[in-house]
């Protein structure tokens, strides 16, 4: 099995070689001096300055050179582009060079390098998956993305590889069950010291509200702008794209387990160019979308869509880009525990309080040096029930520094604080006198 493919694809590997070194293919070249990696030409069907004869040329060469020509009804360029790029990406012996390509010019262009044989025995996890997808599979992504093969940007997609379609039955029981912390709550407390009347917040250890610890607010961008708000009063939300159909869909179907946000189209006062088409071929590969949950021990999320998802958190450990595979484990985005001990130590020394969302960053990669406004979608979620905590602690400090303030105007540099039963089942009257 493994020689037969070898054979395959050394004989894809010489007609390219051959292609490229002859010179005879509009913006086919080499891009380096040691010609181990090659340009090859990337332009959209569908735009106005599409040339079928120069601008598909090498791809039908292709189709031609396998004897894919005899089919007229798949007698386009689109077709043709797909068979090739397929080709490049299940063989071993060729790999992209995302980083080298330009797809926002005049004449795009994606470069891919020539595997030498001693790195072909190490294939990565998703060209693996990729070169076990079925031949029903196969036709079925060809067929969407031979009029959906824009990539102004380089957006990051994976291919589909289960026919099964996992809707609204997550298994969350991967998550180790832990005992759930009280959260913190406050009774405020009415202070009076002569002419002063202070709000003394002292925190105790009850259970919060569930509307308030699971909540999620949710602040979706296109291309920098804010296109959506939304607030979540559960402890589960999906965010997803929501193809437009002829019949609106029924009560029925719009009903699931989880809350959704669907994106929405890019409106018309989005400024027109490049960006704006990637968006618009960016989208449906988001269908099915992500699912994010909060449970004891933090939020978690779940990716189920084809685009890919790339996440930036406060509390991640490990540096570099993370990103959420798919169909697997759900990924902590948000620990509890960490946020609770960044709280204390926030409460006990003051500082820059700890931090209270996450950032999604969907089709394209992410890291915490970048910019999330120059990105296609962007995805800010914060939790309302962790905001609420630090606004708590931060006015415990306050009114704590307004004690010691009212302290250091003592001679003796003390206050005293009688406290006394009052009516209220929530508060004590705390008279203060300075000695």
């Amino acid at each position: 099995m493994a020689a037969g493919r070898m054979r395959s694809t050394r004989r894809l590997r010489s007609w390219i070689v051959e292609q490229v070194s002859s010179g005879k293919y509009h913006g086919l070249m080499w891009d380096d001096d040691a010609e181990t990696m090659f340009r090859i030409p990337w332009k959209h069907a569908g735009k106005q300055d599409f040339r079928k004869d120069e601008d598909a040329a090498i791809f039908k060469a292709w189709a031609a050179f396998k004897g894919k020509l005899t089919d007229a009804s798949q007698d386009t360029p689109a077709t043709w582009k797909t068979r090739l790029r397929c080709a490049l990406n299940k063989s071993l012996e060729f790999v992209e060079v995302m980083e080298r390509a330009q797809l926002d010019i005049s004449e795009p262009y994606k470069v891919y390098r020539l595997v030498p044989i001693s790195e072909q025995g190490v294939v990565l996890p998703e060209k693996k998956c990729r070169a076990k997808v079925t031949k029903r599979q196969k036709k079925r992504r060809n067929e969407s993305e031979s009029s959906d093969d824009t990539e102004v940007k380089q957006i990051k997609r994976e291919e589909v590889t289960s026919q099964v379609c996992v809707e609204d039955t997550l298994v969350w029981n991967v998550i180790p069950v832990e005992t759930e912390e009280p959260a913190q709550h406050t009774n405020i407390q009415r202070a009076v010291v002569d002419e002063f009347r202070l709000d003394v917040r002292i925190e105790e250890s009850v259970t919060a509200p569930a509307e308030v610890q699971d909540s999620f607010n949710v602040e979706v961008q296109y291309l920098g702008h804010t296109v959506l708000k939304r607030q979540i009063q559960r402890n589960d939300v999906r965010i997803m794209y929501l193809p437009s159909a002829p019949v609106a869909p029924t009560p029925a179907v719009l009903k699931g387990r989880f809350p959704r946000i669907p994106l929405p189209e890019p409106p018309s006062t989005l400024p027109a160019g490049p960006e704006l088409q990637a968006l618009f071929t960016l989208l449906p590969f988001m269908e099915k979308g992500v699912v994010l949950t909060s449970l004891p021990g933090g939020v978690y999320c779940k990716r189920f869509c084809q685009g890919r998802v790339f996440w930036t958190g406060p509390h991640v450990t490990t540096p570099g880009l993370h990103k959420m595979e798919r169909n697997t484990e759900p990924v902590m985005l948000f620990s509890k525990d960490t946020f609770k001990q960044q709280l204390d130590h926030f409460g006990l020394n003051g500082g820059e309080p700890p931090q209270c969302g996450v950032t999604l960053c969907f089709g394209e990669e992410l890291s915490d040096t970048e910019d999330p406004s120059e990105k296609l979608i962007i995805v800010q979620i914060t939790f309302p029930w962790a905001e609420q905590q630090v606004q708590n602690t931060r006015s415990f400090i306050e009114s704590m520094n307004m004690l010691q303030s009212l302290a250091s105007q003592s001679p003796l540099g003390e206050i005293t604080l009688n406290l006394v039963t009052v009516t209220s089942p929530d508060a004590e009257m705390i008279t203060c006198g300075t000695d």
